[in-house]
């Protein structure tokens, strides 16, 4: 073999040059795909926070909610838009927060402070528990990318 090898330098070199090149493919690709992956991480940030905010202010009327009743009968601060329906979209909002939390797109520091706020108006809300448990009766937790037993508004 050595005898092979000392008679056919270039094959050392293109071993060497193969070696090299791996590692820098390899190098990059892992770069890339941090870059990839923090970069989604952004958008989804930034529109999920875009998309709470159009919610936020609506939801500070949930202090005068106390039944289901009054929450279909409320409208919210957004044009043609019940309490009943934008509490199911907030849902629906934290279900995809979650969803991209659980397929590790989200950071596990983003997902707390989400989480957090989650669990503010779950806690302080009767009846965003009410609604909430008549959504994911049945089969209806499935709806919300939640597998039997899983619920997001569970403490971590």
């Amino acid at each position: 073999m050595e005898d092979f090898l000392s008679k056919n330098p270039q094959v050392v070199v293109t071993f060497l040059i193969g070696v090299f090149t791996l590692v820098i493919t390899i190098w990059f690709s892992t770069n890339n795909l941090k870059i990839t992956h923090q970069k989604m991480e952004k958008e989804l940030f930034s529109e999920f926070n875009k998309r709470y905010d159009v919610f936020n202010d609506s939801l500070n009327l949930l202090d005068s909610i106390t039944t289901l009743e009054q929450l279909t009968e409320t409208d919210s601060l957004i044009e043609k838009k019940t309490m009943h329906h934008l509490l199911i979209d907030y849902f629906n909002l934290c279900a995809e927060q979650y969803y991209w939390h659980r397929e590790k797109r989200i950071s596990a520091e983003i997902w707390k402070s989400w989480h957090s706020g989650m669990m503010y108006y779950y806690n302080k809300y009767p009846v965003v528990r009410e609604l909430w448990a008549n959504e994911i009766k049945d089969d209806g937790y499935k709806s919300y990318y939640l597998k039997v037993g899983k619920n997001f508004f569970k403490e971590n």
